[in-house]
C-alpha cells in the first residue's frame, strides 16, 4: 500500500527539506550541514535524498512536492530583499532596476534547479503560510492567533493568521517597506556585524550593552490598528554606521533602541491579533522570531496563555510547513504533533563513527560504558567538551546532540571559548542547557524553553554562581531539558548537577566560526583538532588531546 508522503523544499536561503509520511514529521534537515556552507542558497539535494533515505521512499512515491515561495511573482516584482535594503536605496530608480535584476535572476535559478531535480512538478506555496503552519501544526493548540514576521514573503513581511483545528486562515498583512526584520537586518549592518546574512542575533546580543540613549520613535510608529516604518527615517540611521566589526558605542545604542522597538512591536501585534481574535494563545514564526528576548518578553506578558516558537522558526523551517499544508489539505487532517520536533536528522552507529577515528589516526582514544559520566566529570574539571549523540538537530540551535559544554561557573570560560574555540566575538553570550524541573529556581519568569528561543532573567542571588552564562543585562537564553525528550544530555546534566549543586551546563554548537553545525563524525573530529576543544565524547568512544588527564 503506497504511503502518503508529501516533501516540502526550502531553496531560497537557509535551503532544507522536510518529509511527511501519513501525517507524521519523519525527516527534515538543512542542506548547509551536508556542504558546510552557512545559511546556504545552494538546491537541497543532499537534504532531499537524506529525507527519503530516511523514510525509506523514492521521489516515484510522492504525492506532492511543495516549495516555500512563489517564484513565479517575482517577474513584476519590484520590493526589495533585505540584501537590496542594506546595499541599495530602494526609492531610487537604481535601486529599483537592482531588485527587479535581483528578483527575476532568483526565479530563473529556482524554475532552472527544479528541473534538474527530478522531482514532480512541484506547486509554490505562499511564504508566509508556510512559516504559519510550520509553527502552529507543531505547537499542537486546537485554535490559536500566528504572526509571522521575517524580511519579506512574496508581497509580505508580516502577516497575521487563525489557526482553528486543522485551519489556517490569514486575517491581515503588511507591505515589505514595513518590514521588521529589514529594518532590523539594516542595524545590523550599520552596528558592522552584518558579514553574512543570518547575523541578526548579534545584534540581539549587543543590545544588553545599550543604555537607552538613541530611540527609533520617528522609524517606527503605530496608530491603533497598523505600525508603519518610515524608510527616509531609516535611512538617516546611516550616519552611525561603522565599518564591519568595528562597533562602537553608538553601535551599543542602536542595536539597543532597535530590540526595544521590535518588542514594542510584538505587544503591538499581540493586542491586535487578539483584538481580532479573541484568542490568548499565540504562536510565533518567521525569521524575526528567532528574537529570544522579544519571545521571552511576550511569553511572560499576563495578556498571552501560552506562546510557541517553533525550533526552525527561520526559513529552514518552512519546508517543514510546506510538507504539513499538502498533508492537510489531501486529508482534513491535523499533522501528527512529534514528542520533540528536533531531532529529524541524521545519526551514525557505533561502526561509523570507529571507522571516521580511524582515518583520523588518532591514538588518545578509548570507548567507555558511560559517556555521560565521562562528559559531566571533564566538564567539572574545567574541560570543554564537544559532545555528538544520536541524531543531528533540525533548525539553529545545537540542543544536546551536536554541542560543546563547559562549566557554567567559570567566569573566565566565555573569553575562552570565544578565543580558543568558537573565535568569534569577545562580548558575545552563552547558553545554558538547564533541568526543566530545577529552571524556575534560577530564571524567572517561570517559563519552558526546550529550544533556546527564551532569553529569562536570571535571579539576581544565582548569578554570581553562574557567570559563564548570564548576559551583561542579567539575562540568559536558557533550554529546559527533560529526561523524556533526550535521555542521555539529561543524564549528563544531572551527573554535572550531582557534582556541583548546579542544574545546568554551557551548551553552544559543535562548529567554528564561519562552518555549520557538524553533521558526520568527521565534521565533529575536524572541530576537535582545529579549535581549543579538549575532548571530544562522541558516542560511546572519548577522544583527548595531549596533556589531558581523564578518568576512564
Amino acid at each position: 500500500m503506497m504511503a502518503d508522503a508529501f516533501l516540502g523544499i526550502n531553496i531560497l536561503h537557509d535551503t532544507s527539506a522536510a518529509l511527511v509520511v501519513d501525517g507524521e514529521l519523519v525527516a527534515a534537515a538543512e542542506e548547509e550541514r551536508f556542504n558546510c556552507d552557512r545559511h546556504t542558497t545552494a538546491f537541497p539535494n543532499s537534504a532531499i535524498d537524506f529525507c527519503f533515505e530516511r523514510a525509506e521512499i523514492t521521489k516515484g512515491q510522492l504525492r506532492g512536492v511543495a516549495v516555500t515561495f512563489d517564484y513565479r511573482q517575482f517577474r513584476l516584482n519590484l520590493q526589495p530583499f533585505e540584501q537590496n535594503t542594506i546595499n541599495h536605496d530602494d526609492v531610487t530608480l537604481r535601486g529599483r532596476r537592482k531588485i527587479a535584476e535581483d528578483n527575476f535572476a532568483t526565479w530563473r535559478r529556482a524554475k532552472r534547479e527544479l528541473a534538474r531535480s527530478g522531482l514532480p512538478t512541484p506547486r509554490f506555496m505562499r511564504h508566509h503560510l508556510t512559516h504559519a503552519a510550520c509553527g502552529y501544526y507543531l505547537s499542537g493548540f486546537d485554535g490559536a492567533g500566528v504572526v509571522v514576521f521575517d524580511g519579506r514573503g512574496e508581497r509580505e513581511s508580516t502577516s497575521l493568521w487563525r489557526g482553528s483545528g486543522a485551519r489556517l486562515n490569514h486575517i491581515e498583512s503588511y507591505s515589505i517597506y514595513d518590514s521588521l526584520g529589514q529594518l532590523y537586518t539594516y542595524v545590523t549592518s550599520l552596528c558592522g556585524l552584518y558579514g553574512k546574512i543570518g547575523n541578526e542575533g548579534k545584534t540581539m546580543g549587543l543590545s544588553g550593552y545599550g543604555t537607552g540613549r538613541l530611540h527609533l520613535d520617528d522609524v517606527v510608529t503605530f496608530d491603533p490598528n497598523r505600525y508603519h516604518i518610515d524608510r527616509k527615517r531609516m535611512r538617516e540611521l546611516s550616519r552611525y554606521r561603522v565599518p564591519l566589526g568595528q562597533l562602537n558605542s553608538d553601535s551599543q545604542e542602536l542595536a539597543y533602541a532597535v530590540q526595544k522597538k521590535l518588542e514594542e512591536a510584538y505587544r503591538f501585534l499581540a493586542r491586535r491579533i487578539q483584538q481580532l481574535t479573541g484568542l490568548r494563545s499565540f504562536v510565533l514564526s518567521g525569521g524575526v522570531a528567532l528574537n529570544c528576548n522579544a519571545n521571552a518578553m511576550l511569553a511572560g506578558s499576563p495578556d498571552v496563555e501560552r506562546l510557541y516558537v517553533p525550533p526552525a522558526a527561520n526559513d529552514a523551517g518552512t519546508s517543514i510547513g510546506a510538507a504539513f499544508v499538502q498533508w492537510v489539505e489531501y486529508s482534513g487532517k491535523s499533522p501528527m504533533v512529534p514528542i520533540d520536533p528536533v531531532y529529524l536528522g541524521p545519526a551514525f552507529d557505533e561502526d561509523a563513527i570507529k571507522a571516521s577515528i580511524v582515518r583520523t589516526g588518532l591514538t588518545r582514544v578509548a570507548k567507555v560504558c558511560d559517556p555521560a559520566r565521562i562528559a559531566s566529570e571533564a566538564i567539572t574539571k574545567g574541560l570543554v567538551v564537544g559532545w555528538f549523540q544520536g541524531a543531528m538537530e533540525f533548525g539553529p540551535r545545537a540542543l544536546g546532540n551536536r554541542s560543546i559544554l563547559a562549566d557554567p561557573r567559570d567566569a573566565e570560560m566565555p573569553k575562552k571559548l570565544n578565543d580558543r574555540v568558537k573565535f568569534r566575538e569577545p562580548w558575545r553570550p552563552f547558553a545554558p542547557s538547564v533541568l526543566q524541573e530545577k529552571a524556575e529556581e534560577w530564571f524567572t519568569p517561570t517559563l519552558v524553553s526546550p529550544y533556546m528561543l527564551l532569553s529569562l532573567t536570571v535571579r539576581s542571588e544565582r548569578r554570581s554562581l553562574i557567570p559563564a552564562v548570564t548576559h551583561i543585562d542579567g539575562t540568559s537564553r536558557i533550554q529546559s531539558v527533560t529526561r523524556e525528550v533526550n535521555p542521555m544530555y539529561y543524564r549528563l546534566i544531572e551527573e554535572f548537577f550531582a557534582r556541583t549543586g548546579i542544574p545546568m551546563v554551557l551548551n553552544t554548537s559543535l562548529n567554528i566560526r564561519g562552518e555549520s553545525i557538524a553533521r558526520t563524525p568527521d565534521d565533529a573530529i575536524r572541530c576537535l583538532i582545529n579549535s581549543g576543544l579538549d575532548v571530544l565524547v562522541i558516542g560511546n568512544f572519548v577522544i583527548w588531546k595531549e596533556n589531558i588527564n581523564l578518568a576512564l
